[in-house]
């Protein structure tokens, strides 16, 4: 989904079937992960090798405060952020594609509290609806993070705990397909 936002690949529900250009080159680094998973570390060196104009910056393994802190800071530089959570109580990780904050405005500084993200566990991700999911993660006191986060979906609502993110930043600005 990132890629097709940064209008690299035109359609991702396809990408699988190329046999030229960016599309085949992604796909035969990202096979090998498609039943394992990928850490942010090996997806940063994955886009790296795909030479294609794109920046990456991890916070991996960091704690669910440095990780709001570091979407936040990626997001405010117009960067998108892959960020992963886990639910309170178990190991296994899910990623999801921050696409923007939502918060109370005071003067120039914005008071973000959630998180607004595209889940590809929530449908299709060819549908790249604005906003599927909104993962909260500050108290009502601006400022105040507690120690987890709320992410709430059309069917489901789960206490998490953010525990890594890579931010990706285009070097060309570039249009959308």
């Amino acid at each position: 989904m990132a890629l097709q936002i940064c209008g690299l690949i035109a359609d991702t529900s396809r990408v699988a079937t190329y046999r030229r250009r960016l599309e085949a080159a992604f796909w035969k680094r990202a096979v090998h992960y498609f039943f394992t998973g990928v850490t942010f570390r090996e997806l940063a060196t994955l886009i790296a090798e795909l030479e294609c104009g794109l920046r990456t910056k991890v916070a991996e393994n960091g704690s669910h405060r440095e990780v709001i802190a570091f979407i936040e800071r990626e997001l405010a530089r117009k960067r998108l952020v892959i960020c992963s959570w886990r639910a309170v109580g178990e190991s296994h990780s899910h990623a999801v594609l921050a696409i923007g904050v939502e918060g109370t405005q005071r003067t120039r500084h914005i008071d973000a509290h959630t998180l607004l993200v595209i889940d590809p566990a929530e449908g299709p991700p060819a549908t790249m609806t604005l906003c599927n999911a909104r993962l909260r993660y500050a108290g009502r006191e601006p400022g105040k993070w507690p120690r987890y986060a709320k992410y709430a979906t059309a069917s489901a609502t789960y206490a998490v705990v953010l525990n890594g993110a890579i931010s990706i930043a285009s070097s060309t600005p570039r249009k959308s397909p």
